[in-house]
C-alpha cells in the first residue's frame, strides 16, 4: 500500500513538473510594421514560435532607435533593428547584439528609396542643398545611406536638414511640401507611388547586397535566456525559409498586420530574408554608420551572437 501511495505521488509530481516545463516562455518583441521585419509575423501566424515553446507578443514601433532604447531599458526583450543603429548603440555603451538576421538589401530589387513629391524639381544630390529630408531615425540606415549618397554625388551635407518621421507619414509630408525628400521603405514606398517620384536608390552607396536589419537583444538578456534566444532564432530562420519560397502566402499575412491595399503588396518589391548572420553582410552597414554617424570602427563579429561560445 505504501509503495502504491509513493508511486502515485511520484507520478503526480512528475506530471506537475512536466506541465510546468511545458509552459511557453513569454517574449516581448518590438518591430517596425514593414516587409523588412515581417518575418516575425510569419513565425507567429504559422505557429513556429508556439512550436518552439514561445509566447511571442509583438509591439509595433516607428524605427530602430526607440526599439533599441526599449530593449536597453528592459521594456522589450528582443527587437528588429537596422545594423547601423545597432553599431551606433554598441559604440555608445549599449551592449546589444544580433541573435538572428532579417531583411537583406538587394540593389536588383530595392525595398527602400529616396523619394520626392511628384511635382518636385529635385533630381540630383546638389538639388538637395538647403533642403529638408525625412528619415525614420537620426541614427539608422535611412539617415546614414542618404547622407552617403548626397556626399558622394556632389551635394553639400552641411546645408541639408534631416527630420525624423514614421514611414506611414512620409508621403503626406512630401505632398504637403513639409519636407523636400523622404527615404521610404516598403510597403509604404509602393503605396505612395502615385504621388511621389524617385530621386535615388541611396542604399546602393552602402553595398549592392547587405543585411539591412536583424533581431537583437542585450548581452545581459542573452546570458539569462540562452535557451529562449536559441529557440527564437530557430523559429525566425524557419519562417525566413518559408517566406522566401511563399511570396503570395506571406503577402496575405503581411496585409493583416500592415492594413494596406492588397494591390500594393502584389506589385511591390518583396524583401528577401537572410538565413545566417554573415559578418560580410553586416560590415557594409556598420561602415556606413561609422562614416556618416558617430560610431567608431568595429568588426561585424562584435555585433553577432555565437550561441556555441556563450
Amino acid at each position: 500500500m505504501i509503495r502504491r501511495i509513493l508511486l502515485a505521488a511520484a507520478l503526480a509530481l512528475t506530471g506537475a513538473l512536466g506541465a510546468r516545463a511545458a509552459e511557453p516562455v513569454v517574449l516581448n518583441v518590438a518591430t517596425i510594421p514593414a516587409d523588412n521585419s515581417a518575418v516575425v509575423y510569419y513565425a507567429q501566424d504559422l505557429g513556429f514560435f508556439k512550436d518552439a515553446g514561445l509566447d511571442v507578443r509583438i509591439t509595433g514601433m516607428p524605427s530602430s532607435p526607440p526599439i533599441i532604447a526599449a530593449i536597453a531599458s528592459g521594456a522589450m526583450d528582443i527587437g528588429n533593428s537596422v545594423v547601423g543603429s545597432a553599431a551606433a548603440a554598441r559604440d555608445r555603451g549599449i551592449p546589444v547584439r544580433f541573435i538572428a538576421p532579417s531583411g537583406l538589401y538587394l540593389a536588383s530589387h530595392p525595398t527602400g528609396r529616396l523619394m520626392a513629391a511628384k511635382d518636385s524639381p529635385i533630381r540630383t544630390a546638389a538639388d538637395l542643398n538647403g533642403k529638408t529630408i525625412a528619415v525614420s531615425g537620426l541614427a539608422d540606415l535611412t539617415y546614414f545611406a542618404t547622407k552617403g549618397w548626397i556626399d558622394q554625388n556632389g551635394g553639400n551635407l552641411s546645408t541639408v536638414k534631416f527630420v525624423e518621421l514614421p514611414f506611414p507619414q512620409m508621403a503626406a509630408a512630401l505632398a504637403a511640401h513639409r519636407v523636400d525628400a523622404a527615404m521610404i521603405i516598403e510597403p509604404f514606398l509602393t503605396a505612395a507611388k502615385n504621388d511621389t517620384r524617385l530621386v535615388a536608390d541611396v542604399d546602393d552607396v552602402v553595398a549592392h547586397r547587405f543585411l539591412a536589419t536583424g533581431w537583437l537583444t542585450t548581452d545581459a538578456w542573452i546570458q539569462g535566456h540562452h535557451d529562449a534566444a536559441v529557440r527564437f532564432a530557430g523559429a525566425i530562420r524557419k519562417a525566413a525559409v518559408w517566406a522566401n519560397a511563399h511570396r503570395s502566402e506571406s503577402a496575405r499575412i503581411l496585409l493583416r498586420y500592415t492594413k494596406i491595399d492588397p494591390k500594393i503588396v502584389a506589385s511591390m518589391n518583396r524583401v528577401e530574408y537572410a538565413l545566417t548572420l554573415d559578418p560580410a553582410q553586416l560590415q557594409p552597414a556598420i561602415d556606413s554608420a561609422v562614416k556618416y554617424g558617430t560610431a567608431h570602427a568595429m568588426p561585424a563579429t562584435d555585433l553577432i551572437w555565437n550561441p556555441a561560445k556563450q
